[in-house]
């Protein structure tokens, strides 16, 4: 609007000046000069208003189109930096869509494989079996097997050199199974020291076979771990794809349990057969009346005499627990102890059977059945050794019952303890502080040596049946009991024959020196109540004595004495 407005006055002001020029060039040919020169003046005042409006409109258009241009340039300079912060936001997009896709194929990697060794880990195992079922249902030909590997006392290894060395091994094994396998199939580790393969393709069942003695020879040789060289063994147990199976746990299952048969009849591998199934059934059933026998309390404890074999004297009892089943009736524990141990029931249940002796031994004493030196001997497990509150228990049951420390004695098997040895030498000092005696059980048939038995804080040796029962056919077992017994007296401990069953074993075994006996010949297991009427006949085994034995009761009073000393 201004534009068009300045326009016009500059039109108006030309025409003025033209039309007050011609106007003086009139009056002055006419004469009359006077107005000539004012319409002269008229029109230079005309001009002079034109030129100046035409020069305040030439600079009022340099000044738009400067700004103007000003105007374009910022735009220019806007779009161009507009540019430049896409292409920022179009590299930092393709950076973090680069890192996204390399954090999401970590996390695949992680999610399917095992982190310290790298191998396939348990779900990436049941990815690849899955299609593996599928075709061995469709295809008669198709064959598949699957081995699963558990290392044999590889606790030993982390409780004795630390789990870093532990770690070591682990990744160690994990490189000669895929040097075994190859590219016939796949390794995974699925946790600890169990490890599965999966063969896809094999002609038959001694393919399979012959991939586990493989294995074998494999392990044969040491590890080199950290300069030290370590030996490890594997049991192994196979189970071979079938169309009867429709799910991977469920095959990973059969072999799961074909590895712990190997293991417990000591075999390198066990294939998996229907009668194995059955078995696991049974024991998962064991384990769960287990629990509940627990809870309702359903253990009775049964004692067996403790004898001294110089005059048939009763002086303890060993109290052994009966299972009072609901439904089959009375279990002895070589039924379920095993199945106690495996899934740790048998802390707890210890502790209550202890606690069970603990008050029959005081009741005893209290009814004046027994002296004050009675012995009641409850069995350990292993497991206790590594249980931190052992000690604060043993203290409670002493106090709560009131019986004297000294008149408790703990056993515990020579295997047991020497599967970690110093824990056990630190776990009995403690024991031994309480005053509670401790007796090592079984013995013969573990792992012992001279240089570990010495240091032990113990009080009494149990020579195992096993020998006791054999003295009588002139074999080395007679020997070996004679070494015992001479072994004891050197290291001035007590020592107890279990198993004795016949009149001719207890005299070789008064001969020989042998303080303590039990077995058979004396008495079997017997509740509580007929242990009360065993404590009231003093006397009742004194028949089997020989007449005028005063060589063995000298025998006897020269061992006694030596351990006075």
């Amino acid at each position: 609007m201004k534009d068009r407005l300045t326009k016009a006055l500059l039109l108006l002001s030309l025409a003025a000046g033209v039309v007050a020029s011609g106007m003086s060039i009139v009056l002055f040919q006419l004469g009359l000069g006077i107005a000539a020169l004012a319409s002269a003046v008229l029109g230079s005042l005309c001009l002079g208003i034109i030129a100046r409006r035409y020069l305040l409109w030439v600079e009022e258009i340099k000044t738009k189109a400067a700004s103007s241009e000003t105007a374009e340039r910022f735009r220019a300079e806007q779009a161009e930096t507009h540019v430049q912060e896409l292409e920022h936001y179009v590299a930092e997009l393709e950076r973090s869509s680069a890192a996204l896709r390399e954090s999401r194929e970590r996390f695949k990697h992680a999610a399917y494989h095992d982190g310290l060794t790298g191998l396939a880990n348990r779900d990436q195992i049941i990815d690849l079996l899955a299609p593996m079922i599928e075709l061995t249902g469709a295809a008669d030909e198709y064959r598949f097997a699957v081995l699963f590997l558990d290392l044999d006392r590889f606790k030993t290894v982390n409780d004795s050199l630390g789990h870093g060395v532990g770690d070591l091994l682990i990744v160690e094994v994990a490189k000669r199974l895929q040097n075994v396998i190859g590219d016939r199939g796949t390794v995974g580790r699925l946790s600890g020291d169990e490890f599965v393969i999966l063969v896809s393709r094999v002609l038959d069942q001694s393919e399979t076979i012959l991939i586990a003695e493989q294995i074998g020879e494999e392990f044969a040789s040491a590890f080199n771990l950290e300069g030290r060289q370590l030996f490890t063994s594997a049991s192994i147990g196979i189970t071979m794809g079938s169309a009867r199976y429709s799910r991977a746990d469920e095959i990973l299952r059969d072999a799961d349990i074909a590895m712990y048969y190997a293991k417990e009849t000591g075999k390198s591998y066990v294939i998996f057969d229907q009668i194995m199934h059955a078995r696991a059934v049974t024991l998962l059933e064991l384990e769960t009346d287990l629990r509940l026998a627990l809870e309702r309390n359903e253990f009775e404890l049964f004692y067996q005499p403790l004898v001294n074999l110089d005059d048939c004297a009763l002086i303890g009892f060993e109290a052994l627990v009966r299972w009072n089943h609901p439904s089959r009736g009375l279990v002895t524990p070589g039924e379920f102890i095993q199945v106690a141990e495996t899934t740790g029931l048998i802390i707890p249940m210890t502790y209550v059977l202890l606690r069970s002796a603990c008050e029959q031994l005081a009741k005893w004493r209290a009814s004046g059945l027994c002296d004050p030196r009675f012995v009641i001997s409850v069995n350990l497990s292993a497991s206790h050794l590594g249980q931190k509150g052992i000690l604060d228990h043993l203290r409670s049951i002493i106090f709560e019952t009131g019986i004297d420390p000294e008149n408790l004695k703990l056993e515990i098997t020579e295997s047991a303890v020497m599967e970690n040895a110093e824990t056990s030498i630190a776990v009995f000092r403690k024991i031994k502080e309480l005053g509670i005696q401790i007796s090592i059980d079984d013995f013969g048939t573990g792992y012992s040596s001279l240089s570990y038995l010495h240091r032990f804080p113990i009080d009494t040796l149990k020579i195992d049946r096993s020998f006791v029962g054999t003295m009588e056919d002139g074999s080395e077992n007679g020997e070996i009991v004679r070494t015992v017994i001479a072994l004891a007296k050197a290291l001035k401990l007590s020592v107890i024959a279990e198993g004795i069953e016949s009149i001719h074993q207890f005299h070789q075994l008064r001969i020989l020196g042998c303080e303590y006996g039990q077995g058979f010949l004396f008495s079997r297991a017997i509740p509580a109540i007929e242990a009360s009427k065993m404590l009231e006949d003093k006397g009742r085994w004194s028949n089997i004595l020989p007449p005028n034995d005063y060589g063995v009761v000298a025998r006897n009073l020269e061992y006694t004495q030596l351990r006075i000393q």
